[in-house]
């Protein structure tokens, strides 16, 4: 009866591997390799909050102006493209700070808890990262923001975020997981011997079709922009007066609209995207502003992506008749890709720079989404 019990359990035990090994076979490879930091950097993840409706953010401290020892808790919202970092005039002020009189107030520091990740540490990761001299645009947000910036305390753009070092922190802003990574040097990092600050783990699609992909960015007015895009076949537009505007296509984390594709009123009209003129879609409520958006539509919008072994075949995400909303008081001609966008369309979507400097937005993009580049509408 015992040499029978024991065959039993170990034909179960075989089967127990059997579908151990079975499952591990379906998991989906990482979309990008892990960073290993070298000498005394330290790799780390800070959770991020948010993503549409909400606009994505990280929690931090200040320092107190007056008392100095005393910490105040602030949100943070994430902004991936360059320009101005904002916070409110009030809020400066009950900071303990006064107001400049040009408006740019010189933070003296951000504390941003995180978890260390690399070199492995078995008890006490969490830290502190110091973001020092942190200059801050001073804005007197709209009424309806409630003295909010992008309804977050402060925002933080990515100059300032990580003051021209991406290619040594090789920063990852991860849609689906929640979570930005980025390597630190041991010296900006204050260690608080805990483990209280999570670890979040790396999600994984794992639809059997989807395929992993990258769009490239090259840098446009010093900001990242797909290396190309499309909207209605065009990749340009032209003014009145015979001026010729390449499109600005760019990953948009504060864009927290349903669409997740919120477009120029002067990239609607160069590229001839419809739109209900006479209706509305809600107010976008910027740091300083706020606006009427109105509904429209793409007929298609092309991203050039990368795909295939080692990520070396071009193929274009192609998409038809894409709900965009249309602000009417910019100009410029600018599409922004917000966490909505990035979540029906680059699963796991990572937005990151490596070494070399560039920003890509990784994802597992639907195969039957993907041309040949030469279905590209050829220029006029």
């Amino acid at each position: 009866m015992r040499a029978c019990g024991r065959i039993v359990l170990s034909g179960l035990a075989v089967g127990l591997v059997a579908v151990l090994s079975s499952a591990a076979a379906d998991d989906p490879a990482p979309l990008l390799k892990p960073v290993v930091p070298t000498g005394t950097q330290v790799r780390v993840r800070v959770v991020v909050e948010g993503g549409a409706p909400r606009t994505m953010q990280f929690k931090a401290q200040v320092p107190h102006g007056k008392t100095k020892a005393e910490m105040v808790a602030v949100s943070v919202a994430i902004d991936t493209q360059g320009g101005r970092s904002y916070v409110a005039a009030k809020t400066v002020e009950a900071w303990g700070y006064e107001v400049p009189k040009n408006k740019e107030f010189l933070l003296p520091e951000l504390l941003v808890p995180a978890a260390q990740l690399a070199p492995t540490k078995k008890g006490g990761r969490d830290v502190l990262i110091r973001i020092t001299n942190v200059k801050l645009y001073v804005a007197e947000p709209p009424a309806e923001a409630k003295n909010n910036i992008f309804n977050c305390t402060l925002s933080l753009c990515a100059a300032d975020l990580y003051k021209g070092a991406e290619r040594t922190m090789e920063p990852r802003l991860a849609f689906a997981s929640h979570f930005l990574e980025l390597t630190i040097p041991a010296t900006g990092l204050k260690r608080l011997d805990t483990d209280d600050t999570p670890l979040p783990a790396v999600t994984a699609d794992a639809t059997p079709t989807l395929i992993p992909a990258a769009g490239p960015t090259i840098r446009r007015q010093g900001n990242p922009v797909f290396a190309y895009a499309a909207v209605n076949g065009q990749e340009s537009y032209k003014l009145g007066n015979g001026t010729v505007v390449p499109l600005h296509v760019s990953v948009g984390s504060i864009n927290n609209w349903d669409t997740g594709v919120i477009i120029s009123i002067g990239l609607a009209r160069g590229c001839k995207v419809e739109m209900d003129e006479k209706g509305t879609a809600g107010t976008a409520t910027g740091a300083e502003s706020s606006s009427t958006v109105i509904p429209g539509k793409i007929k298609e919008l092309r991203l050039g992506l990368y795909t295939g072994p080692d990520l070396k075949v071009q193929k274009d995400l192609v998409l038809k008749d894409i709900p965009v909303v249309v602000d009417q008081h910019v100009s410029e001609g600018f599409v922004s890709l917000g966490p909505k966008f990035v979540e029906t369309y680059f699963k796991d979507g990572v937005y990151g720079s490596g070494t070399d400097g560039v920003w890509k937005l990784h994802g597992r993009c639907n195969p039957e989404l993907l041309f040949d580049i030469k279905t590209r509408p050829k220029k006029p």
